[in-house]
């Protein structure tokens, strides 16, 4: 997963309807949008996007996001370039943060460290890569601006590459496993939910310290004979922070537990 800066100038391109994209993102945990890639073509789904608002004060960066398709080409956003005729790169972004910059911006000034001073913050255009050492520092000083429960981390959390299938191999099993591995929709659900699992309230830094931040599991409440083709996982509705334990008893029975179920077993028998 690589992580890119894109840049937006409200003097080159007014974002009409900002404030009610601002809203969709916190009923359902992202808004999805065209965002033109400047001249950059490698960036593939799944990768990491920060935007930062440049031109006049406040400049900083005002969301974060995933990318969701391959670079494409389309008429430029620009509406002179495009009655000529002109192309632009674009990729489609799930915004899982947006931030309104009248009201709350990530300083540009909070950028100038020597960490962040390896990135050139003010690009002409989008489609900077972002080290890797930055983006692990960006992750954590936003995931704390904004009030997140859950960094992002590169590479994933292990239960994010190594979590076992617990239903039987079946093309649903798979696309199961995948909603709750898919790090978008991790991240909308637990800064939504939270990190204690769902079921018992365990947490893993309580408990663990520093290196249980960020642990948790994601359970997908949906039932295999719903999945249908073209279904389109809702994080905040579909998913669930379970832990590891927790996660593998719900699915001791097929279909599996409910959440609820669970709640009520483990209810009876600490009260034995």
């Amino acid at each position: 997963m690589a992580t890119y800066l894109f840049t937006w100038n409200p003097k080159r391109w007014r974002w009409i309807g900002l404030k009610d994209c601002i809203k969709q993102v916190k009923a359902k945990g992202y808004f999805n949008d065209r965002w033109s890639s400047g001249v950059t073509k490698r960036i593939k789904p799944g990768d990491r996007a920060f935007l930062m608002k440049l031109g006049e004060e406040p400049r900083g960066i005002i969301a974060s996001g995933w990318i969701k398709s391959e670079v494409f080409e389309s008429l430029h956003w620009d509406d002179i370039k495009s009655k000529r005729g002109e192309q632009a790169l674009y990729v489609y972004v799930d915004w899982d943060t947006l931030l309104d910059p009248e009201e709350k911006i990530f300083s540009r000034q909070l950028l100038d460290t020597p960490l962040y001073s390896k990135m050139h913050w003010e690009p002409q255009a989008s489609g900077t890569k972002i080290s890797d050492d930055v983006t692990e520092q960006l992750e954590r000083d936003w995931a704390n601006f904004v009030g997140h429960r859950f960094i992002i981390k590169n590479p994933p959390l292990a239960e994010e590459v190594e979590i076992k299938t617990f239903l039987e191999g079946t093309v649903h099993q798979v696309m199961v496993n995948m909603y709750e591995r898919n790090p978008e929709a991790r991240s909308i659900c637990i800064n939504h939910y939270g990190l204690d699992c769902f079921i018992c309230g365990f947490n893993f830094k309580e408990k663990y310290g520093n290196i249980g931040e960020g642990f948790i599991h994601v359970h997908h409440l949906r039932p295999i004979s719903e999945i249908r083709k073209g279904y389109e996982i809702d994080p905040i509705r579909d998913l669930r922070p379970v832990c590891p334990n927790c996660h593998s008893m719900l699915h001791q029975r097929k279909p599996a537990y409910s959440i609820e179920e669970l709640k009520t077993i483990l209810k009876q028998n600490n009260n034995k």
